[in-house]
């Protein structure tokens, strides 16, 4: 039997952890003797411990150390921990990836790379448009919102052979009491809309006068430019008045020619 301080030092975890790990019903001492309350360990515990070790390095929460170690099949529990545990790292990632181009996009903006558009003030007229949505958790989530609904949004308009057009037709809405966005995508419907389960028909109003500029290039980059066109906006002495709109005008090739329409209802 190992003391406390003993197994503390071959799982290579404090002995404040293995208190926690027992009072949380994770790790129970083989004996507690009860006159002094002195823990005692058993080698066999020595597995589970390391297991436990393993699982914190990786990141993962006791909760997956305990699902892992109570469950019947040890190894198809654990690898369905490890399985989700990566693909959480992965979609890490991929955020600080996105969040590191638009600091870059930032930091060029400064140094004069990047030049907006002039800012004009026009009415936009209405239009229908066949969409899908999302929800973006932040919006460092934004793309992704975009990549789940886009490519199921044009199958099912390209299966169903409804007529519809560009340009794509992006917007945002806030989730009220949270930090999330709904993210909207959408094209255009020609002609007569037609119903179906896999899209919805969204009457997009007029906007009476909306702030407008143009953006070239890379989507890591539009973030950015949003946040130039708005204190812009601002500067003018314009209030907000709904959600902005993204219109793709062109989006074909590589994203350094794509051109994206910025349009800010204000009033």
């Amino acid at each position: 039997m190992y003391t406390i301080g003993q197994f503390a030092a071959l799982g290579r975890v404090s002995v404040r952890m293995l208190r926690h790990y027992d009072a949380i019903g994770l790790l129970v001492p083989a004996d507690v003797d009860e006159r002094t309350g002195y823990r005692r360990y058993s080698p066999q515990q020595l597995s589970p411990l390391l297991r436990i070790a393993q699982l914190r390095d990786l990141g993962c929460p006791l909760d997956d150390a305990l699902d892992v170690l109570r469950a019947d099949d040890e190894t198809a529990a654990l690898r369905r921990v490890l399985e989700r545990r990566r693909a959480d790292l992965v979609a890490s990632v991929a955020a600080d990836t996105a969040r590191l181009a638009r600091l870059d996009e930032q930091l060029r903006h400064l140094e004069g790379e990047t030049e907006m558009t002039t800012i004009e003030y026009r009415r936009i007229e209405p239009v229908t448009v066949y969409a899908a949505s999302a929800v973006a958790a932040g919006s460092e989530n934004v793309p992704a919102a975009v990549d789940e609904v886009l490519p199921g949004l044009h199958d099912a308009l390209e299966s169903t052979g409804v007529a519809y057009r560009e340009p794509g037709i992006f917007w945002y809405e806030p989730i009220a009491d949270t930090d999330d966005l709904r993210v909207w995508v959408s094209w255009i419907a020609d002609g007569d809309p037609v119903q179906n389960a896999a899209w919805q028909v969204v009457e997009l109003p007029a906007v009476e006068r909306a702030a407008v500029t143009t953006y070239r290039g890379e989507m890591s980059g539009i973030g950015a430019a949003w946040g130039s066109f708005m204190q812009a906006v601002v500067a003018d002495g314009a209030e907000f008045a709904g959600p902005c709109r993204e219109v793709y005008l062109e989006a074909e090739g590589p994203q350094s020619t794509w051109v994206t329409e910025l349009q800010q209802p204000v009033v």
